[in-house]
């Protein structure tokens, strides 16, 4: 049986919060009634949560800057923080230097400004690139090999978050997700690309799609946050979360043209693959599932349906707004 309201009058800290799966962070600990504080940058459109914004609190804060998250950390003094925040989310963010000190650093600073304040879960977004490409399924003690630098710089910032929270005694969780989609994606992600070009009827280009993922529908993967952080016995953990089966792009295309009830193909091969392709990225989510029992109730269909519902809804959003 479902148990709601699992943070009520619970102070939670998201950072990231204007981002895809930051907001549907934010979107689901006000439902739950908890006392909600947010992160984001000075520069951050804040759209995806602006029907939220009288519900919650906002500090206009860069990772990067120490005192200010130390200051706004120690004041607030959160019970859970959820740390989704980052750089390079979006592949046309390549700045080395950027990613660095808001990823690795930014991370640093969120948990070094934690040692005193009685946090009682840090929980770390990480991510699949983290991995980088696989043959084989990969578990949480997979190597890492990232091939980009977002990879490489969240990868760097689990294992100095973790190697930290052990040392100042603070209950830290890293969650891995493969690929996500829903509501409020940018437009230039993989689902809203495709769904919003045909709604717009505009032509669908694509690479041959032969690449295989892992796509889980975004209400699953929050469901797997707050078990992390609502369970006291889990400390130190990394877990993969994900469907744990993988299709060829190509199998999602076809899926989402079926349930807009077109007959018609994309593109394919009208885009040449990128550079450092990721083939193969196949999660073993036997861990989150036997420890967190964790299962994803939303079907990849029924996911698929309330993706296209919302952008039919809401395609003012992206009209020409470079979202």
């Amino acid at each position: 049986m479902a148990v709601t309201n699992r943070f009520d009058n619970q102070k939670i800290l998201i950072t990231g919060a204007n981002g895809f799966i930051g907001s549907h962070v934010v979107q689901k600990m006000v439902k739950e009634q908890a006392n909600v504080s947010i992160i984001v940058r000075e520069s951050s459109d804040l759209w995806r949560i602006e029907e939220l914004k009288k519900e919650i609190d906002i500090h206009r804060i860069d990772l990067r800057d120490s005192s200010s998250i130390d200051h706004c950390v120690k004041q607030l003094k959160p019970d859970y923080i959820f740390h989704v925040g980052a750089y390079g989310v979006d592949s046309r963010q390549k700045d080395y230097f950027t990613a660095v000190n808001t990823n690795v650093i930014g991370t640093m600073h969120m948990l070094n400004s934690l040692k005193d304040v009685g946090c009682k879960k840090f929980i770390n977004i990480g991510t699949c690139m983290e991995y980088g490409d696989k043959k084989e399924i990969i578990k949480e003690d997979s190597h890492l090999e990232p091939d980009s630098i977002y990879g490489s710089t969240k990868a760097s910032a689990s294992i100095i978050a973790h190697q930290l929270a052990a040392e100042n005694n603070i209950d830290i969780v890293t969650l891995r997700p493969f690929g996500v989609f829903g509501e409020k994606e940018g437009s230039h992600k993989f689902f809203p690309y495709i769904i919003l070009s045909i709604l717009e009827d505009k032509d669908v280009n694509l690479t041959p799609c032969e690449q295989y993922r892992d796509y889980c529908y975004i209400d699953n993967i929050i469901e797997g946050f707050i078990l992390a952080a609502q369970n006291r016995t889990i400390k130190n953990e990394i877990f993969n979360i994900g469907s744990g089966s993988i299709n060829k792009l190509k199998h999602y295309v076809d899926m989402i043209y079926n349930q807009m009830g077109l007959n018609k193909t994309p593109n394919y091969g009208a885009l040449s693959y990128r550079e450092n392709e990721v083939w193969r990225q196949q999660p073993d989510t036997s861990k989150i599932k036997n420890l967190l029992n964790w299962e994803p109730k939303i079907s990849l269909h029924d996911g698929i349906e309330r993706t296209i519902d919302w952008y039919k809804e809401n395609k003012e959003k992206f009209t020409g707004k470079g979202r």
